[in-house]
């Protein structure tokens, strides 16, 4: 995402307009990397968030409000000793590059007016936030420390004096001419591309706008720099190649160029674009409509931390959703194969209890043949249960036969108690097996983070704590992320909170149907939303949602059952397949065994139709609104 020099210099020209004499009101570090000012203006309430986060490095105004850590973390309240209360009086740029500072009056220890800088450095992994004392020069602190045994360049440490990141040596594009880009060029491999030329020479130039200059200059992005030679490689002599008039005409163009998206960025006067992918999510951002991108996938936006706004509000949420998505995945797959395990164990627990006959039987025969059986490690009696026909029975040879006898009847009894208790824990696991099974299917199919939650609460109340708030594997997500930002309170608080709305969709004959998204929501949808004579539908044999068809007549119709059966099928896990089958019954016929686990259910008087889902045609049914997913589920 290119939130590169020139956009920042988009974002300084917003940010300076719109914050000066603004006061600082509230500091807050919801995330670990991310700092959020609250300003104060006469008439307005502004958010100014700055973020040093190694992929998501940005500054600008959001409309976000993320939820903060119980206790402030040091550089937050850092950062409220120095700067609250304190006014803003400009937001400055260095050069092209991603650094900006915002600088704020205040006040020191005595009570005498201070000036400080916030100094944003946006550059990638070595991001960071710094507070810089005007006056003196000093770091008060970094978000990030760095000591000069990691970086021999400069030490980012209290009482240090600052010392900007090194320069680039690169030209900047407000005045770069054909001349500057000369030498840049005769360096460069022939086989380089103009694309790769600009991003050496100009300062605040990634790729994105690299592509945009050379477009705008009229040369293809992908065109080598060879082509602007008269020799394809350097010459022996060790002389750089020459230009040809073309060659030198082409740098000129791509330098009326560069000055002019650097200039229209600086200035403010370019309209800031968010750019969309084929549903129309936002897929990135810049500073003006880039000539590279289809211009119906370019929305322009009031002001670029609008843009930027709009596309990490959407970018994070997707990130937090994948991540909690992981996270309950994994846990409900480490518990599915311990409850495997266990089953597996439980079998041969059966198996071996399955032997009580053999053993009440070995018992008897002894002791009706007490007279014939000698000591020893076996006896062979006639088996009357078998017509006589002899059958041998192992004995501890150090004790009686009378002995051996009462211990097999021990035995048997023991083994008749372990089948009942083994049985007991065998069904209560195939149940759990069932139970998650149906989970983790709602959590591969889920398409929003609400319903994610909805199944992170379900489990927890359930007793399956996979989530952050249980402190499941990975809790917290990675740092800086939204999905580390609540905090455990604010899951673990989700688990008491009503299950949202069913996806709705409606059949071609204009009947309604209704999709269950977490267990909890089938349990809720099929006993309490249905009524007795609507369709229930499930995918036959396989974790699946619960689906209600209500008729738009008294009897659903064909095409009605078929589409409600494909949704069912969709929202299942076999919705790869074809040729699915759909058990369907009237509601009525849906019981809920006593003690069973949310959304497990039992059905009779049930027909079975047979369907191939498709994704169109799914979500083409789907209606608007909170229960549609906006995308299809990953």
């Amino acid at each position: 995402m290119p939130y590169d020099g020139l956009f920042a210099a988009a974002v300084r020209v917003r940010l300076h307009g719109a914050l000066a004499d603004a006061r600082i009101d509230k500091i807050y570090q919801p995330a670990p990397y991310t700092i959020i000012l609250h300003l104060r203006r006469p008439g307005e309430n502004l958010r100014l968030l700055l973020s040093a986060d190694p992929q998501h490095a940005r500054v600008h105004l959001t409309e976000t409000s993320p939820p903060n850590p119980l206790q402030p973390p040091a550089f937050c309240m850092l950062l409220r000793k120095y700067l609250d209360p304190g006014k803003i009086v400009a937001v400055e740029q260095v050069g092209m590059d991603r650094i900006l500072h915002v600088v704020i009056d205040g006040f020191d220890d005595a009570g005498r007016p201070a000036r400080r800088r916030l100094i944003a450095e946006l550059t990638g992994r070595n991001s960071n936030i710094v507070l810089v004392d005007e006056a003196s020069g000093r770091i008060i602190d970094a978000l990030r420390r760095v000591s000069d045994r990691v970086n021999r360049y400069r030490a980012l440490l209290p009482g240090v004096p600052y010392v900007p990141p090194p320069p680039a040596d690169k030209i900047d594009p407000r005045a770069v001419t054909a001349a500057d880009l000369e030498p840049f060029a005769r360096d460069l491999d022939p086989d380089d591309t103009v694309e790769r030329l600009l991003t050496a020479a100009l300062e605040g130039v990634g790729p994105f706008a690299a592509k945009h200059i050379a477009l705008a200059a009229g040369i293809p992005p992908a065109a080598t720099v060879g082509g602007l030679t008269e020799l394809p490689g350097e010459p022996a002599d060790g002389t750089l190649p020459e230009l040809t008039s073309e060659g030198r005409a082409a740098l000129g163009a791509l330098a009326d160029a560069a000055r002019t998206a650097a200039r229209a960025a600086e200035s403010g006067s370019a309209a800031p674009v968010l750019v969309v992918d084929e549903r129309g999510l936002p897929a990135d951002f810049w500073s003006m409509p880039p000539r590279h991108v289809a211009p119906e996938r370019v929305r322009v936006m009031p002001d670029p931390c609008a843009a930027v706004d709009a596309y990490y509000a959407h970018r994070l949420a997707a990130a937090e959703k994948d991540a909690l998505r992981r996270r309950l995945a994994r846990g409900l797959e480490t518990a599915l194969k311990r409850l495997r395990r266990k089953r597996r164990a439980l079998e041969g627990d059966l198996e071996e209890a399955e032997r009580a006959e053999e053993y009440r039987m070995f018992g008897e025969l002894l002791t009706a043949h007490l007279h014939m059986v000698k000591q020893g490690s076996q006896a062979v009696v006639p088996n009357y249960y078998a017509g006589g026909e002899p059958v041998v029975i192992p004995m501890d040879p150090s004790l009686h036969p009378a002995v051996n006898a009462q211990r097999y009847f021990k035995r048997y009894n023991k083994a008749v108690t372990a089948r009942r208790a083994v049985q007991e824990q065998l069904d209560a696991v195939a149940r759990d097996i069932a139970y998650l099974e149906q989970a983790l299917m709602h959590v591969e199919t889920a398409a929003t983070i609400e319903e994610l939650e909805d199944v992170e609460a379900e489990l927890a109340a359930a007793g399956f704590p996979f989530g952050a708030a249980g402190g499941g594997p990975g809790r917290g997500g990675r740092p800086g992320s939204p999905a580390s930002r609540a905090g455990a309170g604010q899951r673990a608080a989700g688990a008491g909170r009503a299950a949202s709305a069913p996806l709705t969709a409606r059949a071609s004959d204009g009947s309604r149907i209704l999709v269950g998204r977490s267990n909890r929501q089938n349990d809720q949808l099929t006993f309490r939303t249905a009524r007795p004579d609507d369709v229930w539908l499930h995918v036959k044999d396989a974790p699946g949602a619960h689906v209600i068809l209500q008729p738009a007549g008294g009897e659903p119709s064909d095409d009605a059952l078929r589409e409600a059966a494909e949704l069912a099928a969709y929202f299942s896990r076999a919705r790869g397949s074809s040729r699915v089958p759909v058990d369907w019954t009237r509601v009525k016929h849906v019981r809920k065994p006593k003690g069973a686990r949310p959304g497990m259910v039992v059905y009779d008087h049930h027909q079975t139709i047979y369907v191939t889902p498709g994704e169109e045609a799914v979500r083409a049914r789907l209606q608007p609104g909170p229960g549609r997913p906006p995308e299809p589920p990953s």
